[in-house]
C-alpha cells in the first residue's frame, strides 16, 4: 500500500521556463535528505514557453510529481485552487517558481506546526527577515500601500501578505481554498481574511528571500490599482455571504 503523503508542494507557474529546474532541483535535494513521503504540483497557468516539458522532464523521483495545467492563462488563484484541491498531503505549501524563498526556509514552519498552527506565512518584514536582493523602490512602496489598504479593508494584522511561501495543514487548505473566489494575485489577502474569520490560528516566521527582477510578472502601477479594487471586492463578498457563515 502507498504510504500516505505528509507533504504538498504546490508550485504556481507563469512562464517560469527559466526557473523551474532549478527550483525542482533543490526540492528533490531538500526532500531527499528528510525522511517523508511527499507530492509535487507544478500548477501551470497557461504558460507559452517550455516550463511544462521541463518540469516534465523530472519524472517521480524523491518525490511524486504532478502536472496540472490551465488554458488558457486564468490567473495565480484560479491555478492555485485547482492545486490545492487535487492536493493529497496532511501538509500543503506553496511557493515560487522561481524559488524567491528556498525550500529550504521550510524547516523554520514545522516548529509552528507542531505547536498547533493551522497556517504558517513566510514574511520578508518581520526583523529577522533576510532580504538579500530587494525590490525596486516603487515595489517597496507600493507593497507598504497595499499592506495598509489591507490592513484597513480586510482588518488583516500580518506584516506580509503577498509572500509566495505558506504552509497550511491539509484540513485548512480544503476549507480555505473551497472558499476562495479571487482568481488573480489578490487571493493571497483573501486567503488571510477568510482564515481570520474562521478563526484559524496563524504564524509568521521570517524568511530569506531574493527578489527575480527578470521574471517578475508584476506591473506595480497597474497592479496598485487592480489590487485596491480586489481589496474592495474582497470585503463585498464577506458582506454579501458570498462565503458562508463566520
Amino acid at each position: 500500500m502507498e504510504k500516505d503523503i505528509f507533504l504538498s508542494i504546490i508550485i504556481p507557474a507563469y512562464n517560469e521556463g527559466s526557473n523551474i529546474s532549478d527550483t525542482l532541483s533543490e526540492i528533490r535535494e531538500y526532500v531527499s535528505a528528510r525522511d517523508f513521503n511527499c507530492e509535487v504540483i507544478v500548477a501551470d497557468d497557461g504558460s507559452v514557453d517550455d516550463t511544462v516539458a521541463k518540469a516534465r522532464r523530472f519524472g517521480n523521483g524523491p518525490f511524486h510529481l504532478n502536472i496540472i495545467e490551465s488554458r488558457p492563462n486564468r490567473g495565480k488563484g484560479y491555478i492555485l485552487k485547482k492545486a490545492m484541491l487535487a492536493s493529497k498531503g496532511r501538509y500543503a505549501m506553496c511557493m515560487d517558481g522561481d524559488s524567491a524563498t528556498s525550500i529550504y526556509e521550510l524547516d523554520k514552519f514545522f516548529p509552528c506546526l507542531d505547536q498547533g498552527c493551522e497556517i504558517v506565512i513566510g514574511s520578508r518584514r518581520l526583523r529577522d527577515s533576510d532580504v538579500t536582493v530587494s525590490e525596486p523602490p516603487l515595489r517597496i512602496f507600493l507593497g507598504r500601500i497595499y499592506l495598509l489598504l489591507s490592513k484597513t479593508i480586510l482588518g488583516l494584522k500580518v506584516s506580509d501578505v503577498n509572500c509566495g511561501f505558506k504552509m497550511f495543514t491539509g484540513k485548512a487548505a480544503k476549507k480555505l481554498f473551497s472558499l476562495q473566489r479571487m482568481n488573480d494575485w489578490s487571493l493571497d489577502a483573501e486567503l488571510l481574511f477568510l482564515a481570520r474569520r474562521s478563526g484559524m490560528k496563524l504564524k509568521e516566521v521570517p524568511v530569506r528571500w531574493a527578489h527575480n527582477q527578470g521574471t517578475s510578472k508584476v506591473r506595480p502601477l497597474k497592479a496598485g490599482i487592480e489590487s485596491f479594487l480586489s481589496l474592495l471586492k474582497i470585503r463585498m463578498n464577506g458582506f454579501r455571504g458570498l462565503y458562508g457563515a463566520r
